[in-house]
């Protein structure tokens, strides 16, 4: 073959890899890929389901199978990676406003968080950051009901019950909930919390009940307290360099396909919410609901937290998005 035969199968090739390459979508979450179990599954075959037809394929890599938190998140910024979904403190790293999302008793409901971040200027303030990044933040995703008190020793129906217990923490923002109410914490990576607990570094964690199933918990981590500390979310996070070398058309395409990909999760969270309690019984779990009263002293214990875990300026917003929800 002469030589520009050769450059031009060469030429041929690569732009065939680029042609296939542009045409797949890569989703990365930290969950497990199970759509009857894992709002994050849920979403990306809703994501999935909505390009049927198309010329996108979508493959999900579920489990961190691309990489931890940081790794992801420089992926999507660099376009290695066309959709991931983030912890909301990945998310928050980069755009503290973002950080409201795990204020302590803040929130309602889920359906007021969601009415907060339908709000343009909410929207606004935690994208700017993340696309000077890179990265498009495309909403929330629910990976359960709001975060309860999971832990593996005696039922805990009051402030007081949480005194002798010592507790896992995600961050330290978590961290300062423990102590706020009147528990210990320490940090500890997801990846040792079973062995953690087990040999009573810990006796169990703030998390929504999906976790301790999708964990394989729930047979040690025996008692879990409803508490709805907050909500339990991952970010949505899109690469810029990706979405923006799209037609206007495929563009259209994507966008319809989040907007189903949220839909799909909203549905299974309505449904998870009904059945959660009787699964979790299922598995040997006990579900002690806080004594009346109770809550209302978390909320009064934990309510400092607020303007200390996100600037005055952001809280403001977040309280006037919260009175606008209303």
């Amino acid at each position: 073959m002469n030589t520009l035969a050769t450059l031009l199968t060469a030429s041929a090739l690569t732009l065939g890899v680029t042609c296939a390459q542009a045409a797949e979508i890569k989703i990365a979450m930290n969950s497990v890929d199970d759509p009857a179990n894992s709002g994050e599954a849920t979403f990306a075959h809703g994501f999935a389901d909505a390009l049927e037809g198309t010329d996108f394929t979508v493959e999900i890599y579920p489990s961190e199978t691309l990489g931890k938190e940081k790794e992801r998140l420089d992926q999507v910024s660099s376009g290695l990676l066309e959709i991931n979904l983030a912890a909301a403190s990945t998310a928050y790293s980069v755009s503290p406003v973002l950080k409201g999302l795990t204020l302590p008793f803040f929130f309602d409901s889920n359906e007021q968080l969601d009415k907060i971040m339908s709000e343009d200027m909410m929207m606004e303030k935690a994208s700017a950051p993340l696309l000077d990044l890179g990265v498009r933040f495309a909403g929330i995703n629910f990976i359960g009901t709001p975060m309860g008190i999971h832990n593996a020793k005696k039922p805990v129906s009051t402030v007081a019950d949480l005194a002798d217990l010592r507790f896992r923490a995600l961050n330290p923002e978590q961290l300062n909930l423990m102590e706020a109410l009147g528990s210990n914490g320490t940090v500890i990576a997801w990846a040792e919390v079973a062995n953690a607990i087990q040999t009573g570094v810990a006796d169990g964690y703030f998390n929504p009940p999906s976790s301790a199933i999708r964990g394989g918990h729930t047979g040690f981590l025996t008692n879990y307290t409803p508490a709805d500390l907050f909500p339990s979310t991952r970010a949505i996070m899109v690469s810029d360099d990706w979405y923006s070398s799209l037609s206007e058309e495929e563009q259209g395409q994507i966008d319809a396909a989040l907007e189903a990909g949220l839909e799909a999760n909203r549905a299974w969270l309505a449904e998870w919410t009904t059945e959660i309690a009787e699964r979790q019984e299922e598995l040997g779990v006990t579900i002690t609901p806080l004594a009346e009263g109770e809550r209302d002293k978390m909320i009064e214990m934990a309510a400092p937290l607020w303007e200390t875990q996100v600037s005055a300026e952001d809280f403001q917003l977040w309280t006037d998005a919260k009175a606008a929800a209303e």
